[in-house]
């Protein structure tokens, strides 16, 4: 009788201790390696927190999926207390509340509050919206130009000489386009952030900073599109809407823009020597900075927020965001982890490494992120990939149509949340 007196005194304290444990959840968005990162650094963080906070990682889909999932948890209340969300995207959740704002988190943590200075500041500012902290960087990249050594060679172009303007990228894209029939010089993408960027690069603006007036449908927003148009017209370029990558490692493409998180698998798996380096300025040089951020949901009990604040300064410690970047390819938040000697060895013995952190220094900006953004981004793109597929096509009229309708889908957006 005594010793199952004992056992279930032991079955009570471990069932009043399990219930103790505050339970959280973090939906992530990414697949493959990258996902594996956020999974491996939440087990680290359970083991570190066992019998008081245990997270659990959940995949939500693409970046899509899980904005529509976070969308409708506002209604039906299912909703995670942290998530990774591409930050074009997550306009809707912050207008609506739905994110917690991290200053008063950060002003009860003196100890975390003296680490803001060593945060990138182009990337903390990628999570300020309407003036507050909302989240903190994640999986952040930038595009950086990629070219084929090979077709370099072949062209009789320097190989260790990439293009310092654009000028100089279409007389290289013009030769190697010059190799044959199945050969392009360039590869024009219709990805959002590129077509933000050629837009910028053009002098133009996609929106305007408050989001409530559509810009692109600028003399120089217009010339963007022109500009490759003319360049798909004569042969030099290639658009491609899907399938980009797969046209990459024909080896047939002599210069591309992608994601620096590319650099890895392409120096992998690439058919050809991989040159890279930062995107030459045309108006101006500026690029956009891509990927996702990690944000906290609102309205959670006050025990659960501590718990999950615990959680994001886990993620964005300087030893885990330098694991993290080495491991995915990513960029790391904290100027620590880029100094540390891991990472600085990585680029000493890989230069290709370090064009990300030259533009982050420099040009890099953050993208549009509105609650209607993403609709008007839509008509933009079916501009865009009018012009570049059809080449009678009238760049003008078609982007001056998709601003009009477009300015229509942020009328309405603020109209009603105005009201």
């Amino acid at each position: 009788m005594r010793k199952l007196l004992v056992v279930l005194l032991v079955l009570v304290s471990c069932s009043l201790l399990l219930g103790n444990v505050i339970r959280l959840e973090l939906w992530y968005a990414q697949t493959g390696l990258y996902s594996q990162a956020i999974i491996d650094i939440c087990e680290e963080f359970n083991e570190l927190h066992e019998g008081k906070i245990h997270v659990n990682p959940v995949y939500s889909g693409n970046y899509d999926d899980t904005m529509v999932k976070l969308l409708m948890g506002l209604v039906s209340g299912d909703l995670p207390h942290l998530a990774q969300v591409e930050q074009s995207r997550v306009g809707q959740l912050v207008d609506g509340g739905a994110i917690q704002i991290l200053e008063p988190l950060i002003d009860n943590d003196p100890e975390f509050k003296a680490q803001i200075d060593d945060f990138f500041p182009r990337l903390l500012n990628n999570t300020v919206y309407y003036g507050q902290l909302h989240g903190f960087p994640l999986n952040n990249s930038t595009p950086i130009l990629y070219y084929n050594k090979d077709l370099y060679e072949r062209a009789g172009l320097d190989p260790d000489k990439p293009p310092a303007t654009w000028d100089e990228l279409v007389y290289n894209a013009r030769k190697i386009s010059a190799l044959g029939p199945e050969v392009f010089g360039f590869r024009v993408d219709s990805a959002d952030w590129l077509l933000e960027m050629y837009v910028w690069q053009a002098g133009g603006e996609v929106i305007s900073e408050d989001g409530r007036t559509i810009l692109f449908g600028s003399p120089e927003a217009i010339s963007a599109a022109q500009f490759f148009q003319d360049l798909i017209r004569e042969g030099t370029a290639v658009m491609t809407i899907t399938g980009g990558g797969d046209l990459d490692m024909t080896g047939n493409i002599g210069q591309m823009i992608r994601s620096t998180g590319s650099l890895g698998h392409l120096i992998a798996n690439a058919p050809f020597e991989v040159g890279a380096t930062t995107i030459p300025p045309k108006v101006r040089g500026d690029v956009p900075i891509g990927g996702g951020n990690l944000y906290m949901v609102a309205g959670h009990s006050e025990a659960e927020t501590q718990a999950a604040w615990e959680l994001m300064k886990f993620f964005v410690q300087p030893e885990n965001s330098l694991w993290y970047a080495l491991t995915t390819g990513y960029m790391t938040s904290r100027i620590s982890a880029f100094n540390a000697a891991e990472m600085q060895e990585r680029m000493e013995a890989d230069p290709r490494f370090r064009n990300t952190y030259t533009h982050l220094e420099t040009v890099a900006r953050r993208r549009p992120f509105h609650g209607p953004y993403r609709e008007a981004w839509g008509l933009l793109a079916e501009a865009w990939q009018k012009v570049l597929t059809d080449m009678n096509a009238d760049a003008t009229a078609e982007f001056e149509r998709a601003a009009r309708l477009a300015q229509r889908v942020l009328d309405e957006y603020w109209e009603d949340l105005d009201f």
